[in-house]
C-alpha cells in the first residue's frame, strides 16, 4: 500500500485541525462545530488495529507520531480558545441579564 495513503487519515485530521484553529480564532463556532464532527468521524479509523498494524509494517510509526503530536498541539490551542469563548459568552449573558433587570426596574 502506498505510504501516502496510509498516512492520509492523519494528514487529513491535521489539515482539519488547522482549519478548526482558524475558525476558532475567527469566532466562527457554527462552522467549527460542523468541521469538528467531520474530523471526529475520520479519527475513528485511526483506532483500527489493522490500520495501526499497517503503519508498523510500513515503518511509518515515527511519521504517524509526529502528525499526532501536531494534532495534539493544535487541540491544546483549540481548548484554550473554546474556554475563552465560553467565559466571554457567560460574561455577556450576565451583562444581558443585568441590563434586563435594570430595564425592568426603570420601567416600573
Amino acid at each position: 500500500m502506498d505510504t501516502n495513503l496510509l498516512l492520509d487519515p492523519l494528514t487529513r485530521a491535521l489539515s482539519q485541525s488547522q482549519a478548526l484553529l482558524a475558525l476558532a480564532q475567527a469566532g466562527d463556532w457554527d462552522s467549527f462545530e460542523t468541521l469538528v464532527q467531520q474530523r471526529q468521524q475520520g479519527l475513528l479509523s485511526i483506532h483500527d488495529p489493522e490500520y495501526l498494524a499497517s503503519l508498523t509494517q510500513a515503518d511509518l510509526e515515527a511519521q504517524a507520531a509526529e502528525l499526532i503530536h501536531e494534532i495534539q498541539q493544535i487541540n491544546r490551542q483549540l481548548t484554550g480558545l473554546a474556554e475563552l469563548n465560553r467565559d466571554n459568552t457567560a460574561s455577556e449573558l450576565r451583562h444581558s441579564a443585568n441590563a434586563s433587570k435594570a430595564l425592568d426596574a426603570y420601567g416600573r
